[in-house]
């Protein structure tokens, strides 16, 4: 069977910011709601805030469905590591999501 490409239109907005995050350290974060609802391509992207240069990167992303009292709660978690910095930083990241893919 020939593949075939379908275009995917994508959405994005800020999420949220956070730190200050050591050099080595990593801050854990989850989203809920719309994020796993669907079948969608996702992608998180984090970048430093101020004056200090670092290596922030968005790292084990995974998602969890639970019940809970009978209701179906969506979890996305992930981390945000920073790789090497001189000082602590600041950091904002924001997630983007493709039109739902239907297999």
């Amino acid at each position: 069977m020939p593949g075939s490409t379908v275009p995917l239109s994508w959405s994005g907005r800020f999420e949220n910011f956070g730190g200050p995050l050591a050099s080595g350290d990593t801050d854990q974060w989850v989203g809920w709601g719309f994020l796993g609802q669907e079948n969608r391509f996702y992608q998180f992207t984090a970048f430093c805030d101020g004056s200090v240069a670092a290596d922030i990167e968005v790292t084990n992303v995974s998602h969890y469905r639970r019940l809970d009292n009978g209701t179906i709660v969506d979890e996305t978690h992930f981390d945000i590591h920073n790789k090497g910095s001189d000082a602590p930083v600041m950091y904002y990241f924001y997630s983007a999501w493709s039109d739902p893919i239907n297999v």
